[in-house]
């Protein structure tokens, strides 16, 4: 299982960038894990590209989050970026 802690760029379809920190897991095909996002609105959840400090991206989807709390849920598409 290979993992990656630390600062990442989610960004939207119209090109809205968010900096956030992520815990991220990979496992065989399936990768998955979390993002602190601080002032953000995840209401319309929907696929974003995930891009780390190196340049490496890949999609994800966004998942839910409770209203009180800056901790969403994502899930990979495709090959991990770590």
């Amino acid at each position: 299982m290979s993992r990656y802690r630390g600062p990442a760029t989610l960004i939207s379809s119209d090109g809205e960038e968010v900096e956030v920190y992520v815990d991220l897991r990979a496992k065989q095909r399936e990768w998955s894990g979390t993002a602190t996002i601080g002032d953000f609105d995840a209401s319309g959840l929907h696929d974003r590209t995930l891009r780390l400090p190196d340049g490496r991206e890949a999609q994800v989807t966004l998942g839910g989050s409770a209203a009180w709390s800056d901790v969403i849920a994502l899930v990979g598409n495709g090959p991990p970026p770590f």
